[in-house]
């Protein structure tokens, strides 16, 4: 076999690099372009998605949110909401960590400080397993709860995906409690 030595000079090396860092910086810039194009969108989208959950949760069509402040470090976001006028409790955003990443939900919780529903909003926990989260069987058992303790049922094979959302609950309830002095217990 006959033995072949290539050598670059300097200048074509620089030129290499010179056309790779103009391939990356046109990519930069297409990026950064249909981000400003798609940003409007996207947060109009995540707007309708927590509008359908929170509809979803306290079973109104007409309701009225109002973002409060939050100084939780497990919260997104809380929400006061009301319907015509009518008080109806507290909405909060959070993400706790579950087996696969983060778990998007939401939780609504009453005046008297105990929860009206859970809503899953994203997920990535494994499919037949973490995903049964979502499932109203699972879901249904935290409402009424003022607090999640262990007597709570979680998920075959998604211990970690359950208990990741049954903290979500116990901080939903924690955040929304911290703002109207509840501490209702069971």
């Amino acid at each position: 076999m006959a033995e072949t030595n290539v050598k670059l000079d300097h200048k074509e090396i620089l030129r290499i690099g010179g056309i790779l860092c103009l391939i990356c910086a046109a990519v930069a810039l297409i990026l950064s372009f249909v981000n400003m194009i798609t940003a409007e969108r996207i947060a109009e989208n995540e707007e309708m998605e927590k509008r359908a959950a929170m509809i979803s949760l306290f079973g109104s069509e007409s309701i009225e949110y109002t973002a409060l402040e939050n100084e939780s470090d497990s919260v997104d976001e809380i929400f006061f909401v009301t319907d015509k006028g009518n008080d109806l409790g507290y909405c909060v955003s959070l993400t706790p960590a579950g087996f696969g990443g983060e778990i998007g939900m939401m939780v609504a919780v009453g005046n008297d400080g105990k929860v009206i529903g859970t809503y899953i909003l994203s997920h990535s926990e494994t499919p037949g397993l973490g995903s049964r989260i979502e499932e109203i069987d699972f879901l249904s058992q935290f409402v009424g709860a003022s607090s999640v303790a262990s007597n709570y049922d979680v998920l075959a094979g998604s211990t970690v995906s359950s208990k990741a959302v049954m903290d979500g609950v116990n901080d939903a309830i924690e955040a929304a409690s911290g703002i109207f002095g509840g501490g209702v217990t069971n």
